[in-house]
């Protein structure tokens, strides 16, 4: 065998041992979005150039803070392997507690949020209890709780969408206020903080490895005694505690609210969910990833936006990204069918 021979051999078999490698990388780590983030930023600032400027970034980060929020219980329930459609329905009721709660009815916006997060995140546990229990699909039973929810808003606000949320709601949502001194609202910061939080949970305790493992196969997780019903209800309780609670900092952040206020961050949070990576029962699946789709669906609108497409075509755009995702990541061959 000649030497020229033999080098083209071991060249063929590193480049398969590399291709594998690389895959690998992509889909455990959100290296990939994290390129297609820098690629975006460059693209705004060689098109935008005025963009960039302390006003315009801290509302680009305020923006994907909302819908970071919005996604944050979703992505739980995807890497449960389900999917919650009663988003809209949370977000409505989260933003009639701020506005008509707080500005007409005068209950103090503590309560308020207070009072958003047990009555979504109580509505949550029984999607859960109700899904588990009886082996229905969330798709069905979300669908059908997000529109009674959004009904019940609608009776309740007897038409009246002109009160806006109390000042101290809307200065946690205000592109003028500061946080500690800093040119920044505190929404952003306190996305954050519940990004981190989250971050602990699902890495380093054991109800997030529990959380994992439901989502991988619940019927194995159950057979290693995992209360596989307790955690499909405290999933769903908080993604309808943290929809709602978006939707309060949503109406702070416009100053009011009208009854389709939620209907755009279900398609968009679900879009931040997958093209951050999180696929349906992925063991790959985090918040970080959720936070860094979020921070690029918000730049690709506004570049979107600034070639003067319309919401259709964004769309499209969209659904374009979303499907290349899951056409890598929803490559992976599943753990279930792994041994």
């Amino acid at each position: 065998m000649s030497e020229s021979t033999t080098i083209r051999k071991q060249t063929a078999s590193a480049e398969r041992r590399l291709g594998p490698k690389i895959k690998r990388i992509l889909v455990e780590l959100p290296v990939l979005q994290a390129l297609v983030l820098l690629v975006l930023a460059a693209w705004l600032l060689i098109s935008i150039p005025s963009i960039f400027n302390p006003r315009s970034v801290t509302s680009l980060l305020l923006i994907a803070s909302l819908l970071a929020l919005a996604a944050m219980g979703q992505t739980l329930v995807v890497i449960l392997g389900g999917l919650d459609l009663a988003t809209p329905g949370y977000i409505l009721f989260g933003a009639f507690m701020a506005a008509n709660a707080t500005g007409k009815l005068g209950l103090s916006p503590m309560l308020a949020i207070l009072l958003t997060i047990l009555v979504c995140g109580g509505i949550g546990a029984l999607i859960g209890r109700i899904c588990h229990r009886f082996a229905v699909q969330p798709l069905v039973v979300t669908l059908g709780t997000g529109a009674a929810l959004t009904g019940a808003t609608l009776f309740l606000a007897d038409g009246d969408y002109s009160s806006v949320p109390h000042d101290s709601l809307r200065s946690l949502a205000s592109l003028r206020a500061t946080t500690f001194g800093l040119p920044f609202p505190p929404i952003i910061l306190i996305v954050l903080l519940l990004g981190v939080a989250l971050w602990v949970f699902l890495n380093r305790t054991t109800a997030g490895r529990r959380l994992y493992a439901t989502g991988v196969n619940f019927r194995a997780a159950g057979l290693t005694r995992i209360r596989t019903s307790i955690v499909w209800v405290l999933v769903f309780a908080a993604s309808g505690a943290f929809a709602g609670l978006a939707g309060v900092f949503i109406a702070a952040y416009g100053s009011g609210w009208s009854q389709t206020i939620g209907d755009p961050y279900l398609f968009s949070g679900l879009a931040a969910v997958l093209v951050g990576g999180t696929i349906f029962g992925s063991i790959h699946g985090s918040y970080t990833r959720t936070l860094l789709g979020a921070l690029i669906l918000t730049l690709l609108s506004t570049i979107i936006v600034s070639n003067g497409l319309s919401e259709a075509q964004s769309r499209i755009v969209f659904g374009v990204i979303i499907l290349a995702v899951v056409s890598l990541y929803g490559r992976e061959r599943h753990v279930r069918n792994r041994f």
